[in-house]
């Protein structure tokens, strides 16, 4: 189980990540009324179908690489690397390799 962060302390995100095959899992690590924080584990080829947010969204990729379409545009992101995805704009997300993430809403 991945644990959720508190006032001080520190988590390794991507080493409490864990794949489980075929599927994507997720686990909100912070919230407040106006922000969340969710790390998220893809296994190869799994895809968040095209979909709008009423918040702007952060990706940043912490191990694998992803497709991601932003108002019709793609991007390919690799460990390391951020994009913000901008409210009620449609975004879609493909796993090319296994993949984990944290997603900053908010």
């Amino acid at each position: 189980m991945t644990p959720k962060i508190t006032e001080h302390e520190l988590i390794k995100l991507r080493k409490n990540l864990h794949y489980e095959k075929g599927t994507i899992t997720t686990t909100t690590v912070y919230k407040t009324d106006v922000q969340t924080v969710a790390g998220m584990a893809f296994d190869r080829g799994q895809s968040v179908m095209p979909c709008m947010s009423a918040t702007n969204l952060m990706l940043h990729v912490l191990e694998g690489s992803a497709e991601v379409m932003i108002a019709g545009k793609n991007f390919n992101l690799e460990e390391g690397e951020q994009i913000v995805m901008p409210k009620n704009k449609i975004h879609a997300l493909f796993a090319k390799t296994k993949l984990k993430l944290a997603l900053v809403k908010g």
